[in-house]
């Protein structure tokens, strides 16, 4: 046996240990072979720089307000982002002129970086005066530790503002949309087009989605028509909206966050008033749930020996002597076939006990989409072979026989 004093005497380059007292070392985990010492150490380091402080069983941390304007708010926010513990602050209506605004820096605290949206400034604007406000703009502020990469989608809006980017931790990646939309503009059908052009690209993305911002829309009242008109567009992509308190000091809820129904989203709550508009607080969990494996049987396919089953085969009773087969029924024939078939199988292929791990169905997949395919799969190639030109289903023209 050792004592505490003799192998702290070992810790020198000059002596190397026997044999027997590394093992002995090693097996009550006092010390770890160089390799597994190394290894260690790089994923430690990987994980401090790379994992967010809120991510794990706590999630990422968001953050949505409108300030109306940063200028004088600089400081309230830079202390909102650490106060509240945020990974991702969407700010909109920024009133800034460009990325090189000073109030953006000064509301970015340390480890921390933005990107920015800011509206497009019009050539005859008086930049240069004092009372000059470059009204909108939207930013996205995000710590270090989320690796953020700005989206172009490539698609032009009249009647909203946006910025889109994808971002990504140790437990996941998700895509997250900026909306801001004035309360200057009368609500139109144009809106809700253009929205549903953006939830459209979106929709390519398999990895979580998260869509904030002020959209002027006075989601709780259930007798606006341009609340329930929201409600389906978003119905319609599987899309939730989480806000349920009110967001504005008029009582309106205007600020909101959408994700998909199968978005583990918790803590939704309203804030401390910024501007007119309150902070609204969420936290999108990335990390999805370990899936169970399930035990199942299935062939050993891998080890199939395609050759040497065609020899079988083609020596067995279904390929040799088939006059033998003539007095034979249907029936005979098919009980013959799978008894012969089966038997080569068991031979060549043989079952398995297997566990696999079973992922859910597609959420847009029910029982009713198989009919539905084959019903719109006749509609498809329908086709009304009149004289007159009479347009058929598919909206194309008669053909004359």
């Amino acid at each position: 046996m050792y004592t505490p004093k003799e192998l702290r005497s070992l810790n020198r380059h000059d002596v190397t240990p026997t044999r027997a007292a590394r093992k002995a070392i090693f097996s009550l985990r006092l010390w770890r072979p160089l390799r597994q010492r190394r290894r260690a150490q790089r994923l430690l380091e990987r994980d401090e720089s790379t994992r967010p402080f809120c991510t794990g069983a706590n999630g990422l941390s968001f953050g949505c307000v409108n300030t109306r304007s940063i200028g004088n708010k600089a400081a309230t926010l830079c202390r909102t982002i650490i106060d509240e513990h945020l990974d991702v602050l969407v700010i909109t209506e920024t009133w800034h002129e460009g990325a090189q605004s000073s109030a953006l820096k000064r509301l970015t605290p340390p480890g921390y970086h933005c990107v920015d949206a800011a509206r497009p400034i019009s050539a005859d604007a008086a930049v240069n005066a004092i009372e000059f406000h470059n009204h909108g703009g939207l930013a996205i502020l995000y710590r270090d530790a989320v690796k953020f990469r700005r989206k172009v989608l490539d698609i032009n809006v009249s009647t909203f503002e946006y910025v889109c980017g994808r971002g990504s931790t140790g437990d996941g990646q998700f895509v997250l949309l900026g909306v801001y939309r004035p309360g200057s503009q009368a609500l139109s059908i144009a809106f809700f087009e253009e929205l549903s052009t953006i939830f459209e690209r979106l929709s390519m993305y398999n990895c979580p989605v998260v869509v904030c911002g002020d959209f002027n829309v006075h989601v709780d009242d259930s007798s606006c028509v341009y609340a329930l008109r929201l409600a389906e567009l978003l119905q319609s992509f599987g899309y939730v909206q989480h806000v349920t308190e009110a967001t504005h000091t008029a009582g309106h809820i205007l600020d909101l966050v959408i994700t998909r129904s199968d978005i583990k989203i918790t803590d939704v709550r309203v804030g401390d008033w910024i501007s007119d508009h309150a902070l609204v607080h969420f936290t999108v969990h990335l990390k999805k749930p370990v899936e169970e494996s399930q035990p199942v049987t299935g062939r050993a396919w891998r080890r199939f020996k395609r050759d040497k089953f065609e020899s079988d085969l083609a020596a067995s009773e279904l390929c040799t002597n088939l006059e033998a087969l003539d007095n034979k029924s249907a029936d005979d024939l098919a009980l013959l076939y799978r008894y012969r078939m089966t038997q080569l199988l068991e031979k060549h292929c043989l079952i398995v006990k297997l566990r696999r791990k079973m992922r859910p169905a597609t959420p847009w997949y029910d029982a009713e989409t198989p009919s539905a395919v084959t019903v719109a799969g006749k509609h498809g190639s329908l086709r009304d072979a009149t004289d007159d030109g009479v347009p058929t289903l598919t909206g194309g023209t008669g053909r004359s026989s």
